[in-house]
């Protein structure tokens, strides 16, 4: 009796896990239009970064509007652009960093080979979708 009520314990877990497994793989992929809104979202904020940076904007301004590009960019969930996707992150982060260390030229250019990077992921991406 000792190893049927095993055997039983055993069995659900194993059709529990599966559910939560099989739940869990359930998220739908993101289609290409939310791909290209978030690639446009994120690029868009932060060419607004670099004109608010550009135009003297507060340094805590600026590293908020730098972190909001950093929370839109996460939006951009496709395999062939996570390197590249990362990549850029890194570069904002640097620009952010920059910006709190009152390096505005190092932020500057930061920025301006983030931007780039962005164009280059939604160049990519338009051209493999």
């Amino acid at each position: 009796m000792n190893t049927f009520k095993k055997i039983l314990l055993s069995s659900v877990m194993a059709i529990s896990m599966s559910a939560i497994s099989s739940t869990a793989s359930a998220v739908a992929n993101p289609s290409y239009e939310d791909v290209k809104t978030a690639i446009e979202n994120t690029q868009a904020k932060v060419d607004e970064t670099i004109a608010a940076l550009n135009n003297g904007a507060d340094k805590e301004v600026v590293a908020e509007m730098i972190s909001d590009a950093r929370q839109l960019q996460k939006d951009i969930a496709n395999n062939v652009l996570d390197l590249k996707r990362n990549q850029a992150s890194n570069v904002l982060k640097q620009a952010r960093t920059a910006v709190k260390n009152n390096e505005l030229e190092a932020a500057k250019e930061s920025l301006t080979d983030a931007a780039n990077r962005y164009k280059e992921i939604q160049n990519l991406y338009a051209a493999n979708h």
